[in-house]
This record gives C-alpha cells, structure tokens and sequence, in this order.
C-alpha cells in the first residue's frame, strides 16, 4: 500500500529539518569564531561564573539538539529545543522590558542583525513550530505504541 503523506507529516518533516539547520547553524556560528563569542558572552549582565557557564554549555547544547535530531532521537531533541528557545525568549522578554541595562546579542550570525522585537517574533514562531513537532511526534510514538500492544494482545 503506497500512502501519501499527510500535510502533517510534511509539516513535522520540514519542521525538524528547520531545526536541525538552526541549531547547526547555533553551533557552527559560535564555534568557527570562539573569541569573538567569548568577547559577547562578557558583554551579558550577569555575573562572571554564570557568563563563564553559559559560554561553554550554550554552544554544547545546540550542537546536541542537533545532533540528536540528526539521529533520529526526536523526542530528546525537540524536548532540549524547546528548552533553550523558552529560555532564549524569556531573555528577548526580559531585555524588552528594559531588565537589564546593557543587553547586547550574542546570538552570531544573521540572527544578530535582527531587533530585539523581530527576536521576539522569530523565536515565538520556532517555540510554535517546535511545539507542533514535538505533538505530532508524540502523538506518532502513541499510536505506534498502541499498535504494538494490540498485536502483543
């Protein structure tokens, strides 16, 4: 039986397609130029431990969230995603509500380039894609799940 993929599935695809080459990009941007991201990271209003933290962890979990999408561990990887975007919006939130009073992007990139409102837009619009992924995803793994029992049974 040859199925054509429904609009959702094509959706999903695309959508973990875009998020692989977003956090590819993360990394590769980061590493390719490590003093230039180590300079922006000591421009963050945070303390120094914490910049020092964030520094190393920020490009090793965006190369994982790659990486794990690229090897099909999908769950892991659109969970992780989720996480760092949540969180990189809540800092866009917190640097638009004028927390902070240096707030320089350390993003890299073409990303950089952007206002902090367009920030604001481009990572809603990635949390919505991620989060329709991840729902398809587990809805995907459910009914698989499902279909397995009903053989075992």
């Amino acid at each position: 039986m040859n199925r054509k993929p429904d609009i959702y599935h094509i959706v999903n695809a695309i959508g973990i397609h875009l998020l692989i080459a977003l956090w590819s990009y993360a990394f590769i941007v980061k590493v390719a130029d490590l003093a230039h991201y180590h300079n922006q990271m000591n421009e963050q209003p945070f303390s120094p431990g914490f910049i020092s933290l964030l520094t190393y962890l920020l490009p090793l979990l965006e190369g994982l969230v790659a990486l794990l999408l690229i090897l099909n561990k999908q769950m892991a990887g659109l969970s992780l995603s989720l996480l760092l975007l949540l969180a990189f919006t809540v800092y866009v939130l917190l640097v638009l509500g004028h927390y902070f009073p240096h707030t320089p992007c350390s993003c890299g990139g073409f990303i950089s380039k952007m206002s902090w409102k367009n920030h604001l837009w481009f990572n809603l619009g990635l949390i919505a894609l991620n989060g329709f992924c991840f729902y398809y995803k587990y809805h995907q793994e459910r009914r698989s799940t499902a279909s397995i029992n009903q053989l075992i049974t």
